[in-house]
């Protein structure tokens, strides 16, 4: 997940794996949850998608979003060329599916080479693609899809990955090649040989995670590589916080430290942690403890200089034992011996479950076998749990499926944007199931009567400054808040790390957490006198299209034609580079008049918005020009 961040499902005596495991039981990858959206496979064996769908991940051979403002039934399966699917794995931006022929297709935003076909364009319609060459006579039996990354188990146990290579910046291997490049991108999966996990071993399951991926072995052995921390330390559980894979291969590292005697029969890797059921049914995570997401009752990081044996097994409950487990971006979510679900990790927006959105296991009283199950509905167990970058899906006992947490985007499914989770009101048992396909009983658009006394829809406006939906609200300012919160807290872990470290800390914050603002549209400038000027534009997304509006803005005068981003840079800032404004809906007008000017002059000016929480400058506007009088 950063990550994607995989779905866990039934452990079967011989357990394979989480959401890429070959499927052996009913449930097994038919769910996963992104970063802003989710796929699940219906028993017919087709694939629905919900969310945020601007780079085609959702599959449906357009960039729209699903989820909002319709049901998924409304959108129909996605097309995937005749066949049916097995298995689904939702990265941040991309989907792949492994098909009934074991061949595998993805879909979505093609940079990198995510999606293995050679290039970097998107897809968005999956049938307008061949398979992902996996190599001369191969098929896949497990897929996983990560951030930027994407890995397949193929039918002789070897494992391929393509996708970003970690180069540039970051620098983590996280392929598992031995080097920073992309794979894919010019080449395709199958030129490359398997990545090497040791001689003689093949793998039973594979997870990536945000900079991260972890193999399961035959001998019950966890491999991971990628990166060690950047600030977010330990995630691949070896005690320190080493990059693995980008100058050496998995293979060279000994197997994580799980404890004497003790193998695991699943592994789940989130944005910037793992966790692990073992052969006794207990749960071991490391790496960022940040918010409790590890579940020991507190904030610690394990696996940086420690391993994992260290650490007693996550308390579930007396005699509780887990049987699946997915980590999500700050969360983690299990599936116990008796179908019902525990969650712990940071609790913003009602991603745990619980009616609140307190923290668990972030202190010695409030471990997870503190909480009681997450509500799935009356009578209700769970089949497979899928943790999203924020959100969290549970597929059910009786083929529904049910989904809470944030719901901007339509990631939950419910036609709305409404946090499910948040409140008693609106416990996961107490809204949905989504609707997949008509007639299956699942939540429908909810309607409200307007002003005229007819039926109007009840998904809110994208300017709103708190949407009212459903019932619930949705605040962007609160996402936002949080969000700098975030950021503040990454940033302050960076400024502890050595002075090597420290700036590629630094930057993994930015990207994490800071947003591309929308293009400023309709720029226009009109003389007011010969010595004044005024600018009208209309104010931009902090995130796209996305509210609330920005606020910040770098606006440039220059009497010379801006041509080009380096004139753009080149040319004297007003406002002393930060133009700010009092504004909180998209597509407000903002009015800005410009003074102490020469008489007869031709200036011109061009601007783009800054996000609100990091500063990250959006694209800039077209140049206009005026003429004072």
């Amino acid at each position: 997940m950063l990550v994607l961040c995989a779905i866990a499902t039934d452990l079967p005596d011989n357990a394979l794996a989480e959401q890429a495991s070959e499927p052996t039981s009913p449930a097994a990858g038919r769910l996963d949850a992104g970063k802003y959206h989710t796929c699940a496979i219906l028993f017919d064996s087709t694939v629905r998608c919900w969310g945020y769908g601007g780079s085609g991940q959702l599959g449906y051979g357009n960039t729209d979003t699903v989820g909002d403002d319709e049901t998924p039934a409304s959108a129909g399966p996605v097309n995937l060329g005749g066949h049916g699917a097995k298995a689904i794995a939702a990265g941040d931006y991309h989907t792949c599916a492994l098909l009934d022929d074991g061949s595998v297709r993805c879909w979505g935003y093609g940079g990198d080479g995510r999606l293995g076909y050679g290039n970097t364009k998107d897809v968005s319609d999956p049938s307008s693609v061949g398979p992902v060459d996996l190599g001369l006579g191969r098929s896949a039996i497990a897929i996983t899809a990560g951030a930027a990354h994407t890995c397949a188990i193929l039918d002789d146990g070897s494992v391929r990955c393509w996708g970003y290579g970690g180069g540039g910046r970051a620098k983590d291997g996280r392929l598992g090649y031995g080097n920073n490049n992309n794979v894919g991108d010019t080449q395709t999966p199958g030129s490359v040989a398997p990545v090497k996990l040791g001689a003689g071993r093949t793998a039973k399951a594979i997870t990536a995670g945000g900079a991260h991926t972890c193999a399961l072995l035959d001998n019950g052995n966890v491999r991971c590589w990628g990166g060690g921390g950047f600030p977010v330390d330990g995630r691949l559980g070896y005690g320190n916080t080493d990059f693995i894979g980008d100058d050496e291969t998995p293979d060279t590292v000994g197997p994580v430290n799980l404890g004497p005697g003790r193998t695991a029969q699943a592994i789940s890797a989130g944005d910037a942690h793992t966790c692990a059921i073992l052969d006794n049914g207990s749960v071991r995570c490391w790496g960022y403890g940040g918010y409790g997401r590890l579940g020991y009752g507190n904030v610690n990081t394990i696996g940086d200089d420690e391993t994992p044996d260290t650490v007693g097994p996550v308390n579930l409950g007396p005699g509780r034992t887990a049987q699946a487990i997915s980590a999500g971006g700050t969360h983690t979510c299990a599936r116990l011996d008796d179908n019902s679900v525990r969650c712990w990790g940071y609790g913003a927006n009602g991603r745990l479950g619980y009616g609140n959105t307190a923290n668990v296991g972030d202190t010695p009283t409030a471990t997870p076998d503190t909480v009681g199950p997450v509500d799935l509905g009356p009578g209700r167990s769970d089949l497979a749990i899928s943790a999203g970058y924020s959100h969290t899906c549970a597929l059910l006992d009786n083929a529904s499926v049910r989904c809470w947490g944030p719901g901007a985007n339509g990631r939950l499914g419910y036609c709305n944007q409404a946090d499910v989770g948040d409140t008693p009101a609106t416990l996961p048992g107490s809204v949905g199931p989504v609707n997949l396909e008509p007639g299956d009983g699942g939540a429908g658009c909810a309607s409200s009567t307007g002003p005229d006394g007819g039926g109007s829809s009840a998904a809110a406006s994208v300017g709103a400054r708190t949407q009212s939906v459903a019932g619930h609200r949705v605040d962007p300012l609160g996402l936002e808040a949080i969000r700098a919160r975030d950021l503040r807290s990454c940033l302050a872990v960076a400024a502890r790390r050595s002075n090597r470290d420290r700036r590629r800390a630094r930057r993994y914050c930015v990207r994490r957490y800071a947003r591309t603002p929308g293009r400023v549209t309709g720029l226009h400038a009109r003389a007011l006198s010969s010595t004044a000027v005024v600018l009208n534009f209309a104010a931009p997304g902090t995130d796209g299209l996305h509210p609330p509006a920005a606020r910040g803005y770098l606006l440039k005068q220059s009497p010379r034609r801006i041509r080009g981003g380096r004139a753009f840079l080149a040319a004297p800032s007003l406002c002393h580079g930060a133009c700010r404004f009092r504004v909180t809906v998209v597509g407000t007008r903002i009015k800005l008049t410009i003074t102490h000017l020469h008489r007869h002059t031709v200036y011109y000016y061009a601007i783009t918005a800054r996000d609100n929480v990091s500063g990250r400058l959006g694209p800039r506007s077209p140049t206009v020009a005026v003429r004072t009088r």
